[in-house]
């Protein structure tokens, strides 16, 4: 019977009040028929499951300890299990003395071992509730000091069971290595050994992660408190929906885990849930701001109530996105680089609540507009991305602009329009980031823009030859590109010349050759088509491989030395699938577009993932006529994502050829080519194509929240 109680109290806490007449019989069994010491420490031991749930018996056992009314390595135990429950309920200070009326309990018996685990367990609760300090590690240099006086302990065990678990992991036994786990973990949580508890609980969960049983390794990460990891799995997880405990009791850490997992999965919730644990996220955040919830010295619980409730503000209703942007109000800075913790979350959701909810519109893009204004650099990118920037340059994105009821609203009257065109105007006059593009793009007539493309076009003209042994990373060839594109003919030809030097220059880094390739493009598209020839040969040269080859390639390009210390890379170095876009936006001629097309084809072939990601995109912006010729079927068989996204996009130009294709591609184990599909199919439907309905009827039903509504925006 104990030992059915104390795993059960080891995996299925909750679950111990049904053996509550079990466990009384057999403590009542064991008092009438006493066998010596094995039967005092097993009622004892018995006591304490039920104290577990039991608050009289907790009671009882506590008054116990204090008055020594039972032996020391007894009174040691009792202290060292209330500590447990009381780290386990946030009580951090009473946890910490009986653990420290634990560790003299056990000195006094001589069970050193046991003595040191609390030790540690003392210093776990300093790690998990602070403050943090410089004295954190004194109950480290103790617990070693006192392991060197004795091996007492509470359990025998012939063999440590976290050693052998341990052990059994490197063997690779991983069936032996769950045995050993858990009895690694009933025997912390017997003993009140919570660090080690914390660990055994990690290594279970990595266990069954890498066992392929994500539900019970997403069980053992929250009870260990372990975000980033339970992030992991659940992207690994595809469309799986990992179990994820109560946000209304448990530890910051537990609470904290929880809301990660929520985070990652927000897609995965269905609607009624989803509104639900919007509003249980906001009310955390708001208990954690007032100081209401005992939390971690870095607002750890907090933070995260804040980036899941943001991840979930489209899923709820128009009431619950307005709460969400009262909550975070303050986090806009009060002062220069004063910036909280949840400004990309924050600028994310005021697009995402503008998008979602129209009525909000004005009142979220205000908000963005607000944070940008202080230079959060999230926000400022948002700023010029084209559903905010489409809205004051009068191009209003269909999906912002449009309820999803399916009625067509006028969200922005002409003078919110003209509010955002002066918010555009005022970032640019203070210098943010980007913010020349964005006027560029809502006010190409303004003066200021005639002054910044001039001096974007001596940018790019001044460009300062390399150096030898000396390198430069990050430039500003691509933004200035763009700026230069409202300067005459003549300008940009000489920026373009400039560039497509700087992008055959060898002494140059790959990153900055990769830029003035972009760069080029950009300006190539708004030449001409008649000197788009020049362009497009030069361009075959880099997509040919013939120019590869860039400074210090060897040293921060592709996966960094694995004994390198500083682990530095700058990602791919390959030139050609930039070259490809900049000669697939020069190409006028079907020869050419043919040209680009074979290409492309080829370099799907190669393993540098960037490539692969460029030839997709240049094999989608290829004509219809061209790409008819290519057999969608086989890039739908293709291991990369992007690829098969381009097949996706490629069998819904021809839909009654390619309709089994599209069926098994809306079936696809990344979301992100159905969600591709679906937009495309959406297309399709709504120009009145029947092959589509079949696709459109599958992709509804998909688990995806997101990929329901792009194959329905309407509904």
């Amino acid at each position: 019977m104990l030992l059915l109680a104390e795993h059960l109290l080891a995996s299925e806490p909750d679950q111990l009040a049904g053996l509550d007449t079990l466990i009384s019989t057999a403590v009542t069994h064991a008092d009438t028929q006493p066998i010596a010491r094995i039967t005092e420490d097993a009622v004892i031991r018995l006591r304490l499951v039920r104290a577990e749930y039991d608050t009289t018996e907790r009671t009882d056992l506590k008054r116990l300890a204090q008055r020594h009314r039972v032996p020391g390595r007894h009174a040691a135990l009792i202290n060292a299990r209330e500590a447990r429950r009381c780290a386990l309920e946030s009580r951090a200070e009473e946890a910490l003395e009986s653990w420290r009326d634990a560790v003299y309990d056990a000195i006094h018996a001589g069970l050193a071992e046991d003595a040191a685990d609390w030790l540690y367990a003392i210093r776990a609760v300093n790690a998990q509730y602070g403050p943090w300090t410089s004295e954190i590690d004194d109950e480290h240099r103790l617990a070693q000091a006192l392991r060197a006086t004795g091996t007492g302990r509470l359990l025998d065990r012939v063999r440590s069971p976290a050693r052998h678990a341990l052990s059994a992991k490197v063997r690779d036994k991983p069936a032996e290595a769950a045995l050993s786990a858990w009895r690694w973990l009933t025997d912390t949580v017997i003993t009140g050994d919570w660090a080690s508890e914390l660990g055994a609980l990690e290594f279970l969960g990595d266990l069954y992660r890498d066992s392929h049983e994500p539900d019970r390794a997403a069980r053992f990460y929250q009870r260990a408190g372990k975000a980033k990891k339970l992030k992991e799995l659940a992207a690994v997880a595809g469309d799986l929906v990992l179990p994820a405990g109560s946000l209304g009791n448990g530890p910051w850490w537990v609470l904290c885990a929880r809301a990660a997992l929520i985070e990652a999965q927000a897609d995965l919730i269905d609607d009624g849930t989803a509104g639900i644990l919007l509003g249980e996220l906001t009310v955390l955040a708001e208990r954690g701001r007032a100081g209401e919830l005992v939390d971690s010295p870095s607002w750890s619980l907090t933070h995260q109530a804040v980036r899941s409730a943001c991840a979930l503000t489209t899923r709820g209703t128009p009431a619950q996105a307005l709460a969400l942007l009262d909550l975070l109000a303050p986090d806009v800075p009060r002062g220069p680089n004063q910036y909280s913790h949840s400004d990309d979350n924050h600028a994310a959701a005021c697009v995402d609540i503008a998008r979602a909810h129209p009525s909000l519109a004005m009142t979220a893009l205000t908000r963005l507009f607000d944070l940008a204004d202080v230079g959060a650099y999230k926000a400022l990118k948002l700023t010029v991305g084209d559903e905010v920037i489409g809205l004051p340059a009068g191009q209003p994105n269909r999906n912002v602009a449009q309820e999803h009821s399916g009625s067509h609203v006028d969200l922005l009257t002409e003078e919110d329009l003209a509010e955002l065109r002066a918010r555009v105007g005022r970032l640019d006059d203070d210098g943010r980031y980007l913010a020349d593009v964005a006027r560029s793009l809502v006010d190409p007539g303004h003066p200021s823009v005639r002054r910044r493309a001039e001096e974007a076009r001596d940018r790019i003209l001044q460009h300062p030859e390399p150096t030898p042994g000396c390198a430069s990373f990050g430039t500003r060839l691509v933004p200035d590109s763009h700026l230069a594109g409202a300067l005459d003919r003549d300008a940009r030809m000489a920026c373009l010349e400039k560039l497509m030097s700087i992008a055959g220059d060898a002494r140059e880094v790959a990153s900055t050759r990769q830029d003035a390739l972009i760069g080029a493009r950009n300006l190539v598209v708004s030449l001409p088509s008649g000197t788009w020839q020049q362009t497009f040969e030069s361009a075959k040269k880099f997509v040919l491989g013939e120019r590869d080859g860039s400074h210090l390639d060897a040293e921060v390009a592709g996966a960094p030395h694995p004994l390198s210390a500083l682990q530095i890379s700058m990602g791919s170095a390959s030139l050609r699938g930039k070259a490809l876009l900049l000669a697939a936006a020069s190409a006028n001629l079907p020869e050419e577009h043919a040209w680009i097309c074979d290409q492309a084809i080829g370099l799907l072939r190669s393993k540098d993932t960037a490539d692969l990601q460029d030839a997709a995109v240049a094999l989608v912006r290829l004509p219809q006529e061209v790409t008819a010729s290519v057999d969608a079927s086989l890039l739908a068989a293709h291991s990369h994502v992007s690829v098969r996204q381009a097949s996706a996009v490629l069998c819904l130009r021809h839909p009654l050829r390619y309709q089994a294709t599209s069926l098994r591609l809306a079936q696809d184990s990344d979301f992100r080519v159905r969600r591709v599909l679906a937009h495309e199919a959406a297309q399709a439907g709504m120009e009145g194509s029947e092959s589509t309905t079949a696709i459109l009827n599958l992709l509804a039903r998909d688990p995806r929240h997101s990929i329901r509504t792009a194959a329905h925006p309407r509904a």
